[in-house]
């Protein structure tokens, strides 16, 4: 997003909305239970471009962290089904596995909480944040 168009964003974050509170309260109402309440606000929210902003950003981000959890059972799912067909290594190789998808799904869980919490804080502030890659498919598909 351009540089002006992010300030032109923020300067619409204290200003009313169609739903009634400030721009900066009902942008930060947009990621709790995203992508759910991203696209309530995102339909819902005619007037402030701030709300809608962070709506259309709850909405992808939300939804990519659920792509990528169900990326990880697949593949966790599909890796243990195939050495779990070897006699008892397989059995092994398969809590191993198992263990691996543990620690790597903590850890995506634990950013992606991270994330929402820097989200949701930016938004209550009244900042509109951009991530990389969650700021450019909001702006292509949804601004």
């Amino acid at each position: 997003m351009a540089t002006e168009n992010v300030t032109a964003v923020e300067s619409s974050a204290s200003n009313e909305t169609s739903l009634g509170p400030d721009g900066n309260v009902v942008a930060m109402l947009a990621y709790f239970f995203a992508p759910v309440c991203g696209v309530l606000v995102y339909a819902l929210e005619e007037q402030n471009g701030f709300a809608r902003y962070h709506a259309a950003q709850s909405i992808v981000f939300g939804l990519l962290v659920i792509a990528a959890y169900v990326g990880l059972w697949t593949i966790s799912f599909v890796i243990s089904m195939l050495v779990g067909e070897v006699p008892i290594i397989g059995f092994l190789l398969s809590i191993l596995v198992g263990i691996i998808d543990a620690v790597i799904t903590l850890v995506v869980w634990l950013a992606a909480f991270l994330v929402w919490l820097y989200l949701v804080a930016k938004a209550y502030q009244g900042e509109a944040v951009s991530l990389p890659l969650v700021t450019a498919i909001a702006e292509k598909h949804l601004l």
